[in-house]
């Protein structure tokens, strides 16, 4: 595999890495839902690098490990202009090998095409958070070419540019919706940067690696204790957060799961799964397709609306929004409904947020929604998926979808 050249505003992977080993240290610290035992954890410091389409690193890819376990896995900018220095906090075991997936890729041209000769190979985010391999090659009689293969099953990704319906497309993440907010986002990335120095020289043990559980219970009074001077009067946690609930009493178990998509078009499908099966609304993923009009490209919006109130029988509500901000999100979680996040070309469930609540002076409070991925895809739902917290400001919303319990008697 070739390393691509670097973007705008590059990070290099060091410093990516501290933002990596801050983030997950100090969310532990701050006793963030699904972190709890992350504090002993470390991260590999030599990451994946996966590119854009327009041939840029896009993000480092570190594997947060329990000894030989791997646990997770965080995206890191590897640009300023992304606006925050990390973008997921992921759970769970990577489901594909970068170096299988490049070797079945490249398996796949040559079976199309007897006389290509191999080029290069990279990981690429071909429509986020979409991953895939893509092989440049050359042909005899028609010179250089370009396929990209995603890495869920090795299909091929022919839809460039249209992601009109959630399901297909394929688009540069930086030249779409990165490049032109560089300087809004760039200026965010670096007041995160300017706490980071700030935390290093208060705190240098934050970045040590191989705690014990005696250090680590030392470290973590000093890992919430805000940067600036905070009132004394008027204690303040570093995070809030919330996340869907069986019910507002004693200690309840997750009310959400997850569920992977069965086809590589079926994302809004999937999505609509997960909140009808909150709702205790049980179909398959076909009989939701049929729903909600999915087609060979994917579900547009108005079917999705449209699937979600007709297999409810009409007891359901389900409203677009295509005006989607972070705090709109946050209300519904407080309502304990789970709603649909739409980024271009994808649909995901969201039932959570987090936000930091202790940042410098003149900075914007890091912000985060927990979303539950129904990619990658598996024939078998139960299989697929990925959850994770996922920053606002890195992302482009393009729509929520509520769903809501009628206020008049249903049909």
């Amino acid at each position: 595999m070739k390393t691509y050249r670097e973007p705008a505003s590059s990070v290099d992977k060091e410093r990516a890495y501290e933002h990596v080993l801050l983030n997950i240290r100090r969310e532990w610290a701050g006793e963030v839902r699904d972190l709890e035992p992350w504090g002993g954890y470390e991260v590999d410091p030599e990451p994946l690098e996966i590119n854009d389409l327009n041939g840029e690193v896009l993000f480092y890819e570190f594997r947060v490990m329990n000894g030989k376990k791997e646990n997770g896995a965080v995206k890191a900018s590897a640009s300023r202009a992304m606006g925050s220095p990390v973008v997921t906090v992921e759970f769970g075991k990577r489901q594909w090998d970068p170096d299988k997936a490049a070797r079945q890729a490249e398996k796949k041209v040559k079976g199309k095409y007897p006389d290509a000769q191999i080029e290069e190979t990279d990981i690429v985010c071909y429509c986020y958070p979409r991953i895939g391999v893509r092989v440049l090659f050359s042909l005899p009689e028609s010179g250089s070419q370009v396929s990209i293969f995603d890495v869920s099953d090795m299909s091929e990704v022919e839809i460039f540019g249209d992601y009109e319906l959630e399901g297909t497309g394929a688009y540069s993440f930086y030249q779409e919706y990165v490049y032109p907010e560089a300087a809004q986002r760039e200026e965010l990335w670096n007041m995160a940067d300017r706490e980071l120095e700030m935390i290093k020289e208060k705190l240098p043990r934050a970045f040590d690696r191989g705690f014990s559980s005696r250090e680590l219970k030392e470290l973590k009074p000093a890992l919430v204790t805000p940067v600036e001077p905070v009132h004394p009067i008027t204690p303040i946690p570093l995070y809030s957060w919330r996340v869907l609930r069986y019910a507002p009493r004693c200690k309840p178990h997750n009310c959400f799961e997850l569920r992977g998509q069965k086809t590589p078009v079926y994302c809004a499908v999937a999505t609509g799964q997960m909140i009808l099966d909150f709702y205790r609304y049980y179909f398959t993923q076909d009989k939701i397709a049929h729903a909600m009009h999915t087609g060979p490209g994917g579900t547009s919006l108005s079917g999705q609306v449209k699937g979600y109130e007709t297999l409810s029988n009409g007891c359901l509500d389900a409203t677009l929004d295509t005006s989607a901000n972070w705090s709109e999100a946050q209300a519904e979680i407080n309502a304990n409904r789970p709603l649909k996040s739409g980024i271009p070309g994808h649909a995901r469930a969201c039932a959570g947020w987090k936000r930091q609540n202790l940042f410098l002076w003149g900075h914007k409070p890091q912000r985060w929604l927990k979303i539950y991925d129904p990619w990658p895809w598996n024939p078998d739902p139960c299989k697929g998926g990925k959850v994770y917290w996922e920053n606002w400001t890195a992302v482009t919303h393009t729509n929520f979808i509520y769903v809501r319990h009628r206020s008049h008697p249903c049909h």
